[in-house]
Protein backbone atom coordinates (compact mmCIF):
# COMPACT_ATOMS: atom_id res chain seq x y z
CA UNK A 1 0.00 0.00 0.00
CA UNK A 2 2.81 2.40 0.86
CA UNK A 3 4.59 1.71 -2.43
CA UNK A 4 1.36 2.17 -4.40
CA UNK A 5 0.67 5.49 -2.70
CA UNK A 6 4.23 6.72 -3.19
CA UNK A 7 4.14 5.80 -6.89
CA UNK A 8 0.87 7.68 -7.27
CA UNK A 9 2.42 10.68 -5.49
CA UNK A 10 5.10 10.70 -8.20
CA UNK A 11 2.49 10.67 -10.94
CA UNK A 12 2.29 6.98 -11.83
CA UNK A 13 -1.06 5.40 -12.62
CA UNK A 14 -1.38 2.62 -10.08
CA UNK A 15 -3.56 -0.44 -9.52
CA UNK A 16 -3.57 -2.62 -6.43
CA UNK A 17 -4.65 -6.25 -6.84
CA UNK A 18 -6.16 -7.58 -3.61
CA UNK A 19 -8.62 -10.47 -3.60
CA UNK A 20 -9.54 -10.01 0.04
CA UNK A 21 -9.95 -7.08 2.40
CA UNK A 22 -7.51 -4.18 2.13
CA UNK A 23 -4.73 -3.98 4.68
CA UNK A 24 -3.14 -7.39 4.31
CA UNK A 25 -2.45 -10.03 6.90
CA UNK A 26 -1.42 -7.67 9.72
CA UNK A 27 -4.60 -5.60 9.66
CA UNK A 28 -7.08 -8.38 8.93
CA UNK A 29 -5.95 -11.54 10.69
CA UNK A 30 -2.57 -10.85 12.28
CA UNK A 31 -1.13 -8.00 14.29
CA UNK A 32 -4.21 -5.83 14.82
CA UNK A 33 -6.77 -8.48 15.86
CA UNK A 34 -4.11 -10.25 17.93
CA UNK A 35 -3.28 -7.08 19.87
CA UNK A 36 -6.95 -6.42 20.59
CA UNK A 37 -7.36 -9.95 21.95
CA UNK A 38 -4.10 -9.68 23.91
CA UNK A 39 -5.28 -6.43 25.50
CA UNK A 40 -8.58 -8.05 26.46
CA UNK A 41 -6.69 -10.93 28.10
CA UNK A 42 -4.49 -8.47 29.98
CA UNK A 43 -7.59 -6.64 31.23
CA UNK A 44 -9.14 -9.91 32.39
CA UNK A 45 -5.96 -10.76 34.28
CA UNK A 46 -5.88 -7.29 35.85
CA UNK A 47 -9.47 -7.63 37.04
CA UNK A 48 -8.62 -11.00 38.60
CA UNK A 49 -5.60 -9.53 40.41
CA UNK A 50 -7.30 -6.29 41.49
CA UNK A 51 -8.30 -7.57 44.95
CA UNK A 52 -4.64 -8.02 45.88
CA UNK A 53 -4.28 -4.26 45.46
CA UNK A 54 -7.32 -3.37 47.53
CA UNK A 55 -9.83 -3.02 44.72
CA UNK A 56 -13.22 -4.59 45.19
CA UNK A 57 -14.68 -5.56 41.84
CA UNK A 58 -17.88 -7.48 42.36
CA UNK A 59 -19.91 -9.33 39.78
CA UNK A 60 -17.64 -8.76 36.81
CA UNK A 61 -18.36 -10.72 33.68
CA UNK A 62 -17.25 -10.77 30.08
CA UNK A 63 -19.24 -10.57 26.86
CA UNK A 64 -17.23 -12.50 24.26
CA UNK A 65 -19.62 -11.49 21.47
CA UNK A 66 -19.20 -7.78 22.29
CA UNK A 67 -15.41 -8.13 22.18
CA UNK A 68 -15.56 -9.90 18.83
CA UNK A 69 -17.99 -7.32 17.38
CA UNK A 70 -15.75 -4.48 18.55
CA UNK A 71 -12.62 -6.12 17.16
CA UNK A 72 -14.27 -6.81 13.81
CA UNK A 73 -15.66 -3.27 13.62
CA UNK A 74 -12.20 -1.83 14.28
CA UNK A 75 -10.67 -3.94 11.50
CA UNK A 76 -13.49 -2.90 9.14
CA UNK A 77 -12.75 0.77 9.91
CA UNK A 78 -9.11 0.19 9.00
CA UNK A 79 -10.17 -1.50 5.73
CA UNK A 80 -12.22 1.59 4.92
CA UNK A 81 -9.30 3.91 5.71
CA UNK A 82 -7.15 1.97 3.24
CA UNK A 83 -9.89 2.16 0.60
CA UNK A 84 -10.32 5.90 1.11
CA UNK A 85 -6.56 6.44 0.86
CA UNK A 86 -6.46 4.58 -2.47
CA UNK A 87 -9.45 6.53 -3.77
CA UNK A 88 -7.99 9.88 -2.67
CA UNK A 89 -4.84 9.17 -4.68
CA UNK A 90 -6.77 7.80 -7.70
CA UNK A 91 -5.34 4.32 -7.22
CA UNK A 92 -7.46 1.54 -8.73
CA UNK A 93 -8.33 -1.38 -6.48
CA UNK A 94 -8.80 -4.55 -8.50
CA UNK A 95 -10.70 -6.83 -6.12
CA UNK A 96 -8.93 -9.93 -7.40
CA UNK A 97 -5.65 -11.75 -7.38
CA UNK A 98 -3.29 -10.79 -10.16
CA UNK A 99 -0.83 -12.97 -12.07
CA UNK A 100 1.96 -11.85 -14.32
CA UNK A 101 1.32 -13.30 -17.78
CA UNK A 102 4.07 -11.46 -19.64
CA UNK A 103 6.41 -8.55 -18.96
CA UNK A 104 4.25 -5.55 -18.05
CA UNK A 105 1.04 -7.63 -18.19
CA UNK A 106 -1.13 -8.87 -15.31
CA UNK A 107 -4.28 -10.96 -15.53
CA UNK A 108 -6.97 -10.98 -12.85
CA UNK A 109 -9.07 -13.96 -11.72
CA UNK A 110 -11.79 -13.15 -14.30
CA UNK A 111 -9.25 -13.24 -17.14
CA UNK A 112 -9.10 -9.47 -17.69
CA UNK A 113 -5.63 -8.26 -18.66
CA UNK A 114 -3.95 -5.10 -17.38
CA UNK A 115 -0.88 -3.65 -19.07
CA UNK A 116 1.64 -1.01 -18.15
CA UNK A 117 4.66 0.74 -19.54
Amino acid sequence: MAAAQRAADYGARVAVFEHSRLGGTCVNVGCVPKKIMWNAAQLAHTVEEAAAYGFRIDGHSHDWSALKRGRDAYVARLNEVYRENLERKSIDWVHSSGRFRAPREIQDDAGETYQSE
